[in-house]
């Protein structure tokens, strides 16, 4: 046993005397071939994944400092890293890299958190200001379509702003399939002109035909009495969002922000978990896999 002790701290004695020649490409493979003399299968799958890591941050490096490596391959570049280092120094300097690489990758992410936040915040600001309309009322009436009767959403939405509401109005109506968040109807309204003037509390009206609910929604279909005043949609597996996209307000066209907020927080979250499983990793080459060229 103690034999077998001795050979084995003789061994990595000799593994880390040797030092890679970066030298040329030639001079690489001859010593590296030295090095891998006194390896052990373990030890040369961690050499190979320590290569593969430093020729990617080789190849980082040309990206990001193109004048400094203009005349330098990506090689040529790793070579120059390795050059004079032993076994453990390439393992220890591949290893510093993947540590180096987490914390930027979290930073990266954090960041874009930051600018999704800020795109969020900006929504429900913008979103605030124009949430000049409320529904009123509505109801399900079965009418005529194309020799069907057929369910129809009715809804009214009024101006509920203190102060007259001058100039053009767009308005978005989206009516989901509330179980799976399906869009079932979506349209977008532009009314008015910029001398046209809306009163507070003045009602607009609205609807939706729901031909195309047939077969999936018997329980609106078949309800024992028309029309149903003022439903809760729910009830009937639907959903109806109103966002109000612009308004003219103190003569000025307030707009919302291109963006959803729930995919927003859906991204955030993501990123969120992602930034929980980077810090969980400790940078060794035992993390990764090696993949066979």
């Amino acid at each position: 046993m103690k034999k077998l002790l001795v050979l084995a701290i003789l061994t990595l004695m000799i593994s880390c005397k040797e030092k890679f020649n970066g030298k040329d490409e030639q001079s690489f493979k001859i010593s590296r071939q030295k090095i891998e003399e006194n390896l052990d299968q373990n030890e040369k799958t961690n050499l190979e994944k320590a290569m593969r890591v430093i020729a990617i941050k080789a190849m980082r490096l040309k990206w990001e400092e193109p004048k400094k490596y203009e005349k330098k391959s990506f090689n040529e570049i790793s070579l120059e890293m390795i050059d004079g280092l032993s076994y453990s120094s390439v393992v220890d300097l591949a290893e510093d890299i993947l540590k180096d690489n987490n914390k930027m990758e979290i930073e990266k992410i954090e960041k874009e958190n930051d600018t999704l936040n800020l795109q969020k915040k900006e929504i429900v600001a913008v979103q605030k200001t124009l949430n000049l309309f409320k529904i009123s009322s509505m109801q399900i009436v079965k009418e005529d379509f194309f020799g069907e009767l057929v369910p129809k959403l009715e809804f009214d939405y009024k101006y509920i702003g203190k102060s007259k509401l001058m100039g053009p109005k767009e308005i978005s109506f989206e009516l989901l399939k509330k179980s799976t968040k399906e869009i079932l109807k979506y349209k977008i309204t532009i009314s008015g002109y910029n001398e046209s003037v809306l009163e507070s509390g003045e009602i607009v009206t609205e609807n939706f035909v729901l031909s195309e609910t047939k077969e999936t929604n018997p329980k609106l279909w078949n309800a024992p009495k028309y029309p149903i005043e003022n439903p809760n949609l729910a009830d009937y597996d639907l959903e109806l969002k109103i966002n109000v996209l612009s308004l003219v307000i103190n003569k000025k066209k307030i707009e919302l922000p291109k963006g959803n907020i729930s995919i927003l927080d859906m991204k955030i979250k993501t990123n969120n978990e992602d930034i929980e499983n980077l810090k969980k990793l400790k940078g060794t080459l035992d993390e990764l896999e090696l993949i066979k060229k």
